[in-house]
């Protein structure tokens, strides 16, 4: 499938192949599969995205997705895969890439196609000879399609009831429909919409494809145009080279010295506080040590005070009486 500009489009879906490096494998254990899509539940909850179907297998990762106007499928998908990558990489002590290249993405008209592209991708794991019984796979959404015991955390990120209400006018109502519809589809059938799917990156009506044409080359010529204003200010000459290598170099040269500076302005910072911190508590000790020096002397100065005082009142009572006239009662 070639690569298009990742856009947005009313009424699209977008059909997700990833996969693992040539010698590894995508998903080990039941315990990567989960951690997988515990990372598509946290991003389907922040970018607001609708998860139609799923398949994983040892090697590959398949998802039908319709994105939200707000984010690009290239948001999504990135942030899901390199937080899996670093998880992976983690429990299993490995560098760099897991994954063979970027996701593949086929956009797919909803209106025309949702049905069928749901049966494709739950019957994928028959292809690969993962089961030979769709209903005795776990990972994938097909459980979720006909009420099979499932997960709880798997099931409630699949929204299959928008597909199976869509359905009902051509399959008839119930679960049991569906699985009908999956299981017993004609290999004929199969086999020419698997050709037509990877015969073209859109899948869908004349008009649904002319309009995503429009749109990419609309995204196209927005990027060449930015490409060509950048380039105005920037022309591309063996001496402008020149000039950005020789600012580049003095700029790692300024921020090599800068990030110096700052360590050691970090180093002397962190002396001045272990001195300051020392001064504070030595301060401190000293002004406590003043405090009761200070109250024990006003104390003892009281108490030489109330001593004076009534010496003072007892020598003042004495004069009194001998001045006063004789037989005065006091």
């Amino acid at each position: 499938m070639p690569r298009f500009p990742r856009v947005y489009f009313e009424g699209a879906l977008y059909y997700i192949t990833t996969k693992a490096d040539y010698n590894l494998k995508l998903f080990r254990d039941d315990d990567d599969r989960l951690r997988y899509l515990s990372f598509i539940s946290e991003y389907k909850k922040l970018y607001n995205f609708k998860l139609y179907s799923f398949a994983l297998t040892p090697q590959e990762s398949f998802l039908l997705i319709e994105p939200s106007f707000e984010f690009t499928i290239s948001q999504i998908m990135h942030d899901v895969n390199a937080n899996y990558t670093k998880y992976y990489n983690k429990k299993y002590g490995k560098k760099g890439h897991l994954f063979e290249e970027r996701f593949k993405a086929a956009l797919i008209e909803k209106q025309s196609y949702l049905l069928a592209m749901t049966r494709y991708v739950h019957r994928i794991v028959l292809r690969d000879k993962a089961v030979s019984q769709l209903k005795d796979y776990r990972w994938s959404s097909y459980l979720s399609y006909i009420q099979a015991e499932q997960d709880k955390n798997i099931s409630d990120n699949v929204d299959s009831r928008e597909v199976l209400s869509l359905s009902a006018p051509l399959l008839g109502n119930g679960y049991a429909a569906y699985q009908e519809f999956v299981e017993k589809a004609l290999p004929k059938d199969l086999e020419a919409f698997e050709n037509k799917l990877y015969r073209a990156s859109v899948v869908g009506s004349a008009e649904f494809v002319e309009k995503i044409k429009q749109i990419s080359k609309t995204a196209l010529e927005a990027g060449e145009q930015m490409q060509d204003e950048n380039a105005q200010f920037v022309p591309v000459t063996k001496a402008n080279n020149r000039l950005v290598y020789v600012l580049a170099v003095f700029m790692i040269l300024v921020l090599g010295a800068s990030a110096f500076l700052l360590k050691g302005n970090a180093i002397l910072k962190k002396k001045i506080d272990k001195v300051s911190l020392e001064k504070d508590e030595l301060f401190t000790r000293d002004l406590i040590a003043t405090k009761q020096e200070v109250s024990r002397d006003l104390e003892e100065k009281y108490r030489a005070d109330m001593v004076s005082y009534r010496a003072a009142a007892m020598r003042l009572q004495e004069m009194e009486k001998k001045n006063s006239p004789k037989g005065e009662k006091r």
